[in-house]
């Protein structure tokens, strides 16, 4: 974590709005990368059956490359703030601050109602105590 921005507890606690609305979106994206990743399968056995159109299976792949482009910018935007995606499925989240001299992270995610736990760097979310 060294050279990288940290965040004071009131800053990490303002920055929860932005984190939460990246991640839901994230959770749409996900949903429509997979709906888009099954529709591809289902035209690759349907041509595969009936030799249909490659124009069918082009267009599933360009939508599947274009929901990817946009959960990788989410990504991307989080990762230019400091935060870490720990765990997508369930929104957990790690940002960087100092405690106790050392640097740590603040550890978050959707399902709490605000930031209020903390982890050496060594640790992870097993390891998570009140701030």
């Amino acid at each position: 974590m060294s050279e990288e921005r940290t965040y004071t507890f009131e800053e990490a606690r303002a920055l929860i709005p932005q984190i939460r609305a990246v991640l839901l979106q994230l959770a749409i994206e996900k949903r429509r990368f997979d709906d888009a990743l099954g529709a591809l399968h289902g035209e690759h056995a349907s041509h595969a059956q009936s030799g249909g159109s490659h124009a069918a299976v082009d267009d599933r792949e360009a939508a599947l490359a274009h929901v990817g482009e946009g959960i990788r910018g989410l990504l991307a935007l989080l990762e230019s703030l400091g935060v870490k995606v720990r765990d997508l499925e369930v929104g957990l989240v790690d940002i960087p601050t100092l405690r106790e001299g050392g640097a740590a992270w603040l550890c978050w995610q959707l399902s709490d109602a605000d930031v209020g736990f903390w982890h050496s760097t060594t640790e992870g979310f097993a390891n998570r105590r009140p701030w």
